[in-house]
């Protein structure tokens, strides 16, 4: 692998920065085109790495401190090409431009990576194309550590947030550090929780992550049509490492990621704590008892051929 990370202009370099950005952005995530190019293209500085001569990723830094349009293509993931990225953005921040806080809103479901990489959160979800955000920063040119924050297990914040990508934000961030099991309670299945495709695409994820884990859903009731809803689909697709009861007691919408993790939804608020065991435990305890008492979802068994 040779590994080459160079910087950009939009004048020169439009067509190979708009392929990468199309294949990943607008193809692979469905954002549409015209939230994807903007003014700022144009001002930005941009960094485009190659595997040779192929251009394989490529990021954008603008004079405030921000970078974002970070993009590596598929087939190149999980080989370090977002991490040299992000290590030449810092690096010509802070030596070329004499920066020191380097900020950016990144997908909620990338939260590891830029964990992994040193950044904190602040507790702002947004929503941008479509995909949950939330803002987060790293001081440049001291060694540093990501924050426990969100982090299952050890984050003891009570969260209390009204902002409208919240639920689907803290719910992707939490899956990510490998809860032992996360179980469901979901009272309204209308809530677009459910049926957000990047929520989908996480719990994916976390079960892809290792055999041994699993989920749980409890739904308050069925109905004529529940198989078409997309978190039944994706049951019907993962049978053996998802199972869904009904129970007519189901009252709330909650989400238990044993053994201290819970996230409270409600139509206009989220109420989370990454690390309160005994209310945790509590919960699991009413968990386990609708659960042993509940009933197979005769409806989304009904799936059109």
């Amino acid at each position: 692998m040779n590994l080459e990370i160079e910087t950009a202009n939009w004048s020169e370099h439009r067509e190979l920065l708009r392929a990468i950005r199309q294949r990943v952005f607008i193809q692979e995530q469905n954002v549409p085109e015209e939230l994807e190019w903007d003014a700022e293209d144009a001002s930005a500085v941009h960094f485009i790495a190659r595997d040779g001569k192929r251009p394989v990723g490529c990021a954008r830094l603008l004079s405030n401190g921000y970078f974002g349009r970070m993009a590596v293509l598929p087939e190149y993931r999980h080989q370090s090409w977002g991490t040299r990225l992000l290590r030449a953005v810092e690096h010509h921040y802070e030596k070329e431009m004499r920066g020191r806080i380097l900020r950016a809103s990144v997908q909620t479901q990338a939260y590891g990576f830029y964990h992994h990489n040193g950044f904190s959160p602040e507790t702002e979800f947004c929503w941008d194309a479509g995909i949950p955000h939330v803002r987060m920063s790293k001081v440049l040119g001291r060694s540093s550590q990501g924050s426990e924050q969100f982090m299952p297990g050890k984050d003891n914040e009570v969260y209390v947030l009204e902002q409208p990508a919240a639920a689907e934000g803290i719910l992707q961030i939490a899956s990510q550090f490998a809860p032992a099991a996360i179980n469901f309670c979901i009272a309204d299945l209308n809530h677009p929780l459910w049926s957000d495709k990047t929520t989908l695409s996480c719990l994916n994820r976390y079960l892809r992550g290792a055999r041994q884990r699993s989920i749980r859903i409890l739904i308050a009731r069925e109905y004529p049509g529940i198989a078409d809803h997309p978190l039944l689909q994706l049951q019907q697709r993962m049978s053996s490492r998802i199972q869904l009861q009904v129970h007519s007691a189901v009252d709330i919408n909650l989400v238990l990621m044993t053994p201290a993790a819970f996230i409270r939804i409600e139509r206009n608020k989220v109420t989370a704590c990454m690390n309160d065991r005994p209310t945790v435990a509590r919960q699991m305890e009413k968990f386990q008892e609708w659960w042993r008492s509940s009933q197979p979802c005769k409806e989304g068994r009904r799936l059109g051929l």
